[in-house]
């Protein structure tokens, strides 16, 4: 029985618990129920402290009761009042066991008193604690149960608690009712119904305070403003402080050090740690001596909060030496580098609320519960918690504001955040902004109007040249968290953004013109028309073009001298330009108006020009001295005719005049450029040819020509450009390459796409109205020797006129070639030297109308299209056997290529080639732990189903994803002409949707693979033939083929569902794009291996959807088909290639059967050919075959590979 104050039920194991008592109290009840003990719990109620003690009507010799175990569970505080006759009670003992495993277990603060007995007494278990002992060694023979009881007195006698000795009882008890008191105080708070997503934030914190260790620890909790630091540190603190020997929340460290000094906080730590009164500290000096005296044999948690400078820390935590044992000091500052300068133990980083928690909290404010918000309010809540980016202060402030208002005061509200932030949250942002140096200011102001999510390289250049030194600038904004780095873009939160816009309005609340910084477009056209920029004015950056074109006249930024960034669109001065700041170091002016830069523009630290679409003709006369200019962008420009001289820009990188359609004349001191980088020249129609010297490119990595139509020579030293890495000289007039250019040792990308010579002038104008099927009767000539180029990764060929014997013998060594397009040539056959590509994933052999054949293609082939080979009649035996990939092949208007082979013969083989490994590994696996555990059969059936295992992921190995698809993606994807679904899709349709139940049985199949899908797509008419008309005026009637773009997304959705068919287990779609033009029947395949959605056990319904989007083709009929073991082929090609030691858990032994096994069937004897199938079997191996099969058949009952089945 027990007697308590207030009803209770179970404990919690909750991050944040809700104990039911406050205080259990253990105590023996014939020496102080009716005095002592009665008077602690009358002074403990009285305070309000909830209290449980157990009751003397407990009979003698019964255990403990679960209900009185379950309250000291349920207990904060245990009490354990040691008397005289304490120990010979066996409840008391049980009791105090109790105690302890729930102080070492859930953290319970346990407090000794020691009424009428020593410590030492209980501790070493003498006088009467030693009478008591031998009384239960006598009573009792369970020695473990006597050494837990002594064990736990030591233990808590050992603890920090009260010895009344001589002194008052009264006294004595108003003393202990204190100190329980104040340990309390915190607790009440933290059992918080506000905190929102607090459970997984403390969970990370937990492991790094590592109560249970000895080791002093500084911990440090540092992120922005506003997230959380010191609500997780209170939460902290609540939770774990009365395990200490004393504590403190030191709050506002740097607003009350700066108003009162740092000496009141070192008193506030000594007079709550150690509960004096009367402590005065006068100076910081004496308060570090005082602290590390008084507190170096004390078990503390402090906490230290919002500090920003370092001597705040070193005045209040100086050393790990100067506190006790076990203790933990938690430091929360919005600056990272201060706790790395301090040398903290452990830095836990606050993380903002997600999407759906941050919901929660502003519902919590804003409509005061946790659910979500009502009908009405729900599209405006959801805009609201967007613009507070999972800050939790943003989110409760603006909640709070809301909170009872009209839906129309909240779209008011929402209107007004957009263009003026809310006071409150700007404030407590601001005070990080506040602690910065000036240059560090300019640098998160230009980051935050600017430059959020771009490049930190790209960042810092632009910096450096403004001479903000940007390596230590962003640094210091990182540690102060004003700023954060993601996938190497810098980062700043959407409301710091809003923040440092807002101080940049209060330069000048109603002129714009009198702001550093202007990026609003409405702004920017008030500054430049009426004239009011300021030497205020440092950057005007307009993101995107305006709703019209800004008109301006010529002295617009003459006021502007200290202008340092300036990006604009469609300004047009309208009598030229008088001035240009000479301190700009970004100029990007789209659609610059006039044909030169100003003859007064000495920008000598510029860094950026681009000028694209503009109407420049030359960009400057004679040489302009820019040494710090790294790119020039000038692309579009059609105006201009030749570049300038670019001696005066020696630290050129970049170049870009992509489309400047007239220009003809490259200036020759561009090949003295040592430090140009990229050169993009692409569409240049009018250029006629490259300097004859090029020798100075030292740097140049990527060269890109295509386009230039005129240019039909390149440099014959092309080969000494030793950096390059790409070139792109497609649909130029060359028709061979330099010898040279096999000198190119780290050429990664080469393209001579469509260059096949120029044709004569009278026919050339027609040269952009023809399609593919109408050939120039030019061709390239193929470098005669490719072996040098031992870095290529792509290489496209394709539109050459290139036919048999065209491509060198020597394209096999190729060894890093992954890529290759053969597409729109005049080939019959391909050599057979592509084999050798090993490295090969990505084969292109479209529009090749007069390609027969494949030859045999590298393993490792992923994509193969033969789109449009009408001629087409055969495809290679294996199509990427070994340890290829996910793939994707497509075959469309391939019409011979089903006529000769019909569409079993090609779809099939398309599917097992990705299976025949899979039936051999597991047989011969089998075969061989059966003949070494045959004396076990259970030994047997546990390694097949192991075996299985290991089969399955053997198969996931085979057929893993392509590289950039999603790990959910299908692993084979194919598209080809076909006239109908295969038989052997036992499941077929003329519906676009079916669903198929599996057996009952089917996830302890362990020989189930997958899920094969495929549909036929019928061709209509001519909805989709290419009209023809004739072209008159011209020497000779031509008929020209009208070009036309067609698209083709084939849709697949599955859903896997339960037994019950409306609970949906799993839904997917796939969507595959292909241009192409249909005139023909379509077949689309795709293979879902037992993988990740497939592995869900509880489905047995499988329902799936068929849709096509495009003209020219209509839905027919679609089959599926469950793939198991059984339908694996025997075949050797997949062994090549395979890598054994991805199977990394495997056993020892298991591996070395495998590979005994891979190698056997690599080189297949004579007496195994039963084994793949091969009827030539019956007259040398027979008996032994069947004997095998026998024996297969008696050990693998789930796979039924039987007679006409294993021929199969």
């Amino acid at each position: 029985m027990a007697l308590n104050n207030r009803g209770g039920s179970s404990s919690s194991n909750s991050l944040l618990p809700w104990w039911n008592y406050d205080v259990f109290v253990s105590f023996r009840g014939e020496d102080t129920r009716k005095n002592f003990t009665d008077h602690l719990c009358a002074a403990l109620d009285q305070k309000g402290i909830v209290t449980f003690r157990d009751d003397k009507r407990l009979e003698r010799g019964k255990p403990i009761s679960p209900e009185l175990l379950r309250a000291i569970e349920d207990s904060r505080f245990s009490v354990v009042v040691f008397s005289r006759n304490y120990a010979s009670s066996s409840w008391c003992l049980d009791e105090l066991v109790k105690i302890v495993e729930c102080m070492k277990m859930v953290g319970q603060t346990v407090l000794p008193i020691f009424y009428d007995v020593t410590p030492s007494e209980v501790r070493k278990q003498s006088g009467t604690f030693h009478k008591a002992f031998e009384e239960h060694e006598k009573a009792s023979d369970k020695t473990e149960r006597l050494m837990q009881w002594r064990t736990a007195l030591t233990q808590v006698a050992n603890l920090s608690g009260w010895e009344l000795q001589d002194r008052h009882e009264s006294t004595f008890i108003q003393e202990i009712v204190e100190e329980i008191s104040r340990k309390l105080i915190y607790s009440f708070s933290s059992i918080d119904k506000d905190l929102v997503g607090i459970d997984s934030r403390l969970q990370e914190l937990d492991s790094c305070l590592g109560m249970g260790s000895d080791d002093v620890r500084i911990i440090g909790i540092c992120g922005m403003g506003g997230i959380g630091k010191t609500t997780i540190a209170r939460i902290v603190y609540d939770r774990f402080s009365f395990q200490f020997e004393g504590s403190c929340f030191v709050a506002n460290v740097r607003e009350v050090s700066e108003r009162f000094g740092l000496a009141t906080l070192q008193e506030q730590i000594i007079s709550e740690i150690l509960l004096e009164k009367n402590v005065n500290i006068w100076d910081v000096r004496r308060g570090i001596s005082f602290i590390r005296h008084r507190l170096r044999n004390k078990r503390v948690f402090v906490i230290l909060d919002d500090l920003d400078k370092l001597e705040q820390l070193e005045a209040l935590a100086g050393e790990h030496e100067w506190f006790g044992p076990g203790s933990r000091i938690i430091v929360t500052t919005r600056d990272e580098h201060l706790l790395i300068a301090h040398g903290v133990n452990i830095i836990y980083k606050a993380k903002d609320l997600n999407e759906e928690e941050a919901l929660k909290l502003f519902s919590l404010k804003s409509f005061k519960r946790i659910q979500f918000p009502a009908e009405e309010y729900v599209e405006l809540s959801k805009k609201i918690v967007e613009y507070a980016s999972g800050l939790p202060l943003a989110l409760v402030v603006l909640g709070s504001f809301l909170c009872g208002r009209s839906v129309n005061e909240w779209r008011s509200a929402l209107k007004r955040l957009e263009e003026i932030p809310n006071k409150e949250i700007f404030d407590v942002l601001k005070i990080s902004y506040d602690g910065l140096e000036e240059i560090e200011k300019k640098i998160f102001l230009d980051v935050s109007c600017f430059f959020n999510w771009k490049k930190v390289n790209q960042v810092t250049e632009i910096l450096e040249c403004c001479d903000f030194y940007p390596e230590i600038g962003l640094r210091v904004l990182i540690d102060k968290s004003l700023i954060s780095v993601s996938s190497n873009k810098l980062y700043v939160h959407s409301l710091l953004r809003e923040m440092a816009r807002g101080i940049v309005h209060q330069e000048s609340p109603k002129e714009p013109g009198n702001r550093s910084r202007l990026w609003i477009y409405n702004d920017i056209c008030c500054v430049l028309t009426s004239k009011t920029g300021t030497e205020a004015v440092e950057v005007i950056y307009q993101n995107s073009p305006g709703s019209k074109e800004i008109y301006v006249d010529a002295d617009a930024f003459s006021r502007m001298s200290n202008l340092r960034l300036l990006k604009i669109h469609d300004v047009h001065p309208s009598r030229g330009l008088d001035f240009l700041s000479n301190k700009l170091r970004i100029l990007k002016w789209h659609g610059y108006p006039l044909k030169s830069l100003p003859p007064s523009f000495k920008a000598e630290k510029l860094l950026k020009l681009n000028l694209s679409h503009s109407h420049i003709e030359q960009l400057w006369k004679g040489t302009a001295h820019l040494n710090k200019l790294k790119i020039i962008k000038l692309s579009h420009s059609r105006n201009l005719i030749r570049t300038p001289d670019f001696v005066g820009v020696p630290n050129l990188e970049r170049l870009i005049l992509e489309g400047c359609t007239n220009l003809y004349e490259v200036h020759s001191s561009i090949s003295d450029l040592k430090r140009l980088v990229f050169l993009n020249l692409k569409d240049c129609r009018n250029l006629r040819g490259l300097p004859s010297t090029i020798s100075g490119w030292k740097s140049l990595e990527v060269l890109l020509l295509l386009g230039c139509s005129k240019l039909d020579k390149l440099p014959e030293n092309l080969g000494d450009l030793e950096c390059l890495e790409e070139l792109d000289v497609g649909q130029t007039g060359i028709t061979e390459a330099p010898l040279s250019i096999v000198r190119l040792k780290n050429l990664k990308k080469l393209s001579f796409r469509g260059c096949k010579g120029q044709m004569s002038k009278p026919w050339n104008w027609l040269k952009c109205l023809l399609p593919a099927e109408v050939p120039n009767s030019l061709s390239f000539s193929v470098p005669s020797q490719l072996a040098g180029l031992c870095s290529l990764t792509r290489l496209d060929l394709s539109d050459c006129n290139l036919s048999d014997g065209a491509i060198p013998i020597d394209l096999g060594l190729l060894s890093a070639l992954r890529w290759l397009n053969l597409s729109k040539n005049d080939f019959v056959s391909l050599p057979e030297s592509i084999n050798l590509l090993s490295s090969l994933q990505d084969l292109k052999v479209e529009y090749c109308q007069n390609l027969q054949a494949l030859p045999q293609l590298p393993s490792n082939i992923q994509s193969l299209s033969t789109d449009n080979c009408s001629s087409l009649a055969k495809l290679p035996s294996v199509l990427g056997s070994g340890t290829a990939s996910g793939r994707e092949f497509s075959h469309y208007n391939c019409f011979r290529l089903i006529e000769s082979q019909g569409d079993n013969n090609v779809v099939l083989p398309l599917i097992k080639d990705h299976l025949c490994l899979l039936g051999q590994i597991r047989f011969r696996l089998i075969f061989s732990l059966y003949c070494q555990l045959t004396e076990n059969q259970g030994n047997i059936n546990a390694a097949i189903a192991m075996i299985d295992s290991f089969i399955r992921t053997l198969m996931n190995i085979l057929l893993k994803d392509l590289p950039n698809r999603p790990s959910d993606s299908p692993r084979l994807v194919v598209g080809l002409s076909g006239t109908g679904i295969p038989d052997w899709f036992i499941y077929q349709t003329t519906s676009s949707s079916f669903t198929i139940e599996l057996h009952q049985n089917w996830c302890t199949d362990y020989s189930f693979l997958g899920l094969a899908f495929c549909a036929s797509f019928e061709f209509q008419g001519r909805q989709g033939q290419k009209q023809r008309k004739e072209v008159q005026d011209i020497p000779v009637p031509v008929i020209i083929p009208i070009k036309y773009d067609f698209k083709y997304d084939f849709k697949f959705k599955f859903y896997l569902f339960s037994d019950e068919r409306n609970h949906i287990i799993y839904a997917k779609e796939f969507t595959f794009s292909k241009a192409t033009l249909a005139v023909s029947n379509h077949l689309w395949l795709l293979v879902l291996p037992f993988d990740q959605y497939l592995q869900k056990k509880n489905w047995r319904y499988v329902k799936a959807y068929f849709e096509l989007e495009g003209s020219g083709l209509e839905f027919k009929k679609c089959g599926l088909r469950p793939m198991y073991m059984q339908d694996v082929t025997f075949g050797e090609s997949m062994f090549q290639g395979l890598d054994i030691s991805q199977l990394g858990h495997l056993t020892t032994q298991m591996m070395a059967i495998l590979r005994s096994a891979v190698q056997d069937l690599k080189t297949p004897k004579s007496h195994e050919r039963c084994h793949h199938g091969n009827d030539e079997a019956g007259t040398s191996g027979g008996g032994s075959c069947d004997d095998n099969a026998e024996m297969r058949e008696s050990i693998d009952p789930l796979v039924e590979l039987k007679g006409k089945r294993v021929q199969e």
